[in-house]
């Protein structure tokens, strides 16, 4: 069982993952996923209270998944060790909490999905480098060959791409794209042009759309990859209903 969600944004939006919220995970197992689509915050700081989260969620039924987004601490995420993991590359933050790092392809249950973390902050001007934003935010060039590479490896061919940010012409549909994020979206528009994929999805944005079919921008709530369709369970009290650019 696969369920994907966006952005948690440790600890804003975290509490759309209780049981009151998520209930399918009472049935769920380690060998069960939650994938998010970037901004998930737990890798952040060192504070007593990110740890206690960190371990409640690992504690849960099922084992998360997550890639980065634009919110995440890069100085830590980077020195940790790197592992193999169904067959690309991944930091293990908890034994069931892992990151899916940038331009790898995994098979996860007979699926094979494609990831690229990464976005821009809109509002770095008002961040402290090193404290609340870090440059590495955005995929180097290494990040987008290695993803190229390993793309050719599997003949440009895919089940599932998972981004944070979107290709060009979809991030327009959504809101005006900002000018340091478009080299991304520009490099995202050319897998889209020429990988073969059934489904695309992405977090970021706020909201949640299915655009052009096969784009599927989750906030607050759920796909399910076994019945392919977005769930909402009882809405988190707290969570942000509203398009807001993370």
């Amino acid at each position: 069982m696969i369920y994907l969600t966006g952005d948690t944004h440790i600890p804003i939006d975290i509490q759309k993952l209780e049981d009151e919220y998520f209930p399918v995970q009472l049935s769920m197992s380690k060998d069960d996923y939650l994938i998010i689509c970037g901004d998930f915050g737990g890798v952040w700081d060192r504070t007593k209270e990110r740890d206690q989260i960190l371990n409640t969620l690992a504690n849960r039924n099922f084992t998360t998944l997550f890639i980065d987004g634009n919110h995440e601490n890069f100085d830590i995420l980077n020195k940790m060790p790197v592992s193999q993991w169904h067959g690309g590359k991944v930091h293990f933050i908890r034994d069931s909490i892992i990151h899916l790092m940038r331009g790898q392809v995994f098979e996860i249950d007979g699926l094979t999905f494609f990831t690229m973390g990464g976005g821009n902050s809109t509002d770095k001007a008002y961040r402290v480098p090193h404290r609340s934003w870090w440059k590495q935010e955005m995929p180097n060039d290494m990040e987008k060959s290695i993803g190229i590479e390993n793309l050719k490896l599997h003949n440009n061919e895919v089940d599932y791409i998972i981004t944070h940010t979107a290709p060009t012409d979809i991030a327009i549909q959504i809101r005006d794209i900002h000018g340091d994020e478009l080299p991304l979206n520009e490099y995202l528009l050319q897998i889209k042009n020429t990988v073969k994929f059934k489904k695309w999805f992405f977090g970021h944005f706020h909201d949640n759309r299915i655009i052009d079919d096969d784009f599927i921008l989750l906030y607050d709530k759920f796909y399910n990859l076994s019945t392919q369709e977005v769930e909402l369970f009882p809405e988190p009290s707290k969570t942000k209903n509203v398009v807001e650019i993370g």
